[in-house]
């Protein structure tokens, strides 16, 4: 789609039985940028993106859309952090998330070849999905996506089963396509130093809360909450 549009999160909670596991009462995310979502183990990251993607259903709070589009007019993608591949070739894996768009063999072909290659899987396009490794399948579960045109990208631990070389390329891969497509990116990610690397805004999370929030140099390097503070203390960024 064209025009600015912005994701506003309103006391948005999440509980199970007597546990809440997420609670934010407010926030804001733009259009056109790429956040990542940081914070330690069992904070709410991934509860947070299961929300936002309509994977599973709050408990309280609202999820609007503002600016020029309405949340039926974004194209919104999802990868779990248990990426998910079909036994049959990986070039197939990825062409399936073009099977309704109504283009041309000619033009799938195209945007699949050139997602593999993105993730640096064009050599095994013929492999069958259900012989890949852990890194490979998250690479081609990431072809999946962007081999579509998409509004808003949200992926959960997008590199937590590949190598440094796999991961490299993978960001490459990312900051490409939101450059190309000006989509709206986020990123769960239990290091900062990936952070720092990928997003323009960094959003932290502890027990469920945004403790901050702000440009990702200054939120990495200069935090103000407590809790910040204690999260950063066992990373060198």
């Amino acid at each position: 789609m064209n025009g600015k549009f912005a994701i506003e999160i309103k006391g948005l909670k999440k509980t199970f039985g007597e546990r809440t596991v997420l609670d934010i009462e407010s926030l804001v995310l733009e259009s056109g940028l790429s956040y990542a979502l940081v914070g330690p183990n069992g904070s709410g990251k991934s509860t947070l993106i299961r929300l936002l993607s309509g994977v599973e259903a709050a408990t309280t709070g609202h999820v609007d859309v503002l600016g020029d589009a309405t949340r039926e007019d974004l194209a919104v993608g999802y990868m779990p952090q248990k990426s998910y591949v079909f036994g049959f070739s990986v070039f197939k894996n990825v062409a399936m998330a073009l099977s309704s768009s109504g283009l041309g063999k000619n033009e799938v072909n195209e945007r699949v070849n050139r997602a593999l290659d993105a993730v640096g899987m064009a050599d095994m396009a013929d492999a069958r999905g259900s012989g890949l490794s852990g890194g490979e399948a998250q690479r081609v579960a990431l072809a999946r996506l962007l081999v579509q045109d998409l509004d808003v990208v949200m992926l959960d631990e997008p590199t937590a089963s590949m190598d440094i070389a796999g991961t490299m390329l993978v960001e490459g891969a990312l900051k490409s396509y939101r450059e190309r497509t000006g989509c709206l990116m986020l990123i769960a990610t239990h290091a900062p130093s990936q952070a720092h690397r990928i997003s323009d805004k960094a959003v932290m999370l502890s027990d469920g809360h945004v403790v901050e929030l702000g440009d990702t140099s200054e939120v990495l390097s200069t935090p103000t909450s407590e809790a910040g503070r204690e999260f950063l203390s066992y990373w060198a960024v």
